[in-house]
């Protein structure tokens, strides 16, 4: 049993190293990406695999796989720079602002959904994946949220008025999937906001991926004045992409570790592992709390972020 399990841990090792190599090469092709975000599985392994060099009394397997652990931790705590600043104690919150993706086959669930966001009483609500069909859903919000814009894809509910909107759509696809960021210039009791939804591109799409974060980017860095954005990334915190995302723009993230994918697969419950959804935040704002939502027989789970205005 002692001589299977030492070949057990040395297969593990030699694929886990093999699956960390790829991590580390998507620095220069991002199709790789699509491996950082599986670091949460690939770290569970190592912690499995631990276990095993111990059953196997190896010293040599024990070092070797515990290192491997090591960098695995490593790779996922790069995604720690970037986070928004904490606001100071008392902070007055400025905006709660509430993100969900509605995914397709939700639509018998949407009381469910009108429920959430009345006990949540975002101040706006970014909606993603909501459809045609979900116009008369949309219409039952009116009066808590009496400002919208967008209808397909992307959605923008708002208590205040919105002042001004416009969209970035992925050339050479059509206007029901090429949404790719929805903005709204909000006015708060005032002053004037830019919120923009973002649905950037899945990884199994690696060039539209990498096309949307040059374009996200792109508009982030032309942007003058107080921006958040919430939405659907798509990508973890700790990818090549997202780190980059974040480096250039200077933007503050919201949520690095609270996993919001997947929640569920068809009718099967599933726990989530990844946080894909996420709020980032221009120098003006910080973070007074950020929460997940409940489930909703969606594939993700909400994210509240609660925001005091700083500048």
């Amino acid at each position: 049993m002692s001589k299977l399990l030492r070949a057990i841990v040395s297969a593990g090792l030699v694929v886990g190293v093999a699956l960390l190599a790829l991590c580390v090469l998507a620095n220069w092709y991002p199709a790789l990406d699509i491996v950082n975000d599986g670091l949460p599985f690939l770290a569970a392994g190592a912690v499995a695999l631990l276990a095993l060099a111990f059953a196997t009394g190896s010293r040599k397997r024990i070092g070797a796989t515990a290192i491997f652990l090591a960098l695995i931790v490593t790779l996922l705590l790069s995604g720690l720079p970037g986070m928004a600043p904490q606001a100071p104690d008392g902070s007055e919150r400025f905006l709660r602002v509430v993100t969900f993706n509605l995914w397709g086959r939700n639509d018998h669930h949407l009381e469910r959904v009108a429920a959430f966001l009345a006990e949540a009483d975002a101040d706006a609500v970014v909606l993603q994946e909501a459809r045609a069909h979900h116009k008369a859903f949309l219409e039952t919000l009116s009066a808590r949220y009496p400002h919208r814009t967008g209808e397909n894809g992307l959605v923008i509910l708002s208590k205040y008025p919105i002042l001004s909107d416009n969209r970035i759509d992925r050339e050479g696809y059509p206007p029901w999937i090429s949404l790719m960021v929805l903005r709204a210039t909000l006015d708060v009791n005032g002053k004037a906001v830019d919120l923009a939804g973002v649905h950037l591109a899945r990884p199994f799409y690696p060039d539209l991926q990498q096309a949307d974060i040059v374009a996200l980017t792109r508009f982030v860095q032309d942007h003058r004045g107080p921006l958040i954005l919430a939405g659907d990334f798509n990508m973890t915190p700790w990818t090549v992409k997202l780190k980059g995302f974040t480096d250039a723009t200077g933007l503050g993230r919201f949520n690095t570790f609270r996993p919001t994918w997947p929640m569920r697969w068809h009718a099967l419950p599933l726990l989530p592992f990844v946080p894909i959804d996420n709020v980032f935040a221009s120098r003006h704002f910080a973070n007074i709390a950020t929460t997940l939502g409940p489930r909703l027989d969606s594939d993700h789970r909400p994210v509240i972020a609660d925001i005091a205005l700083i500048e």
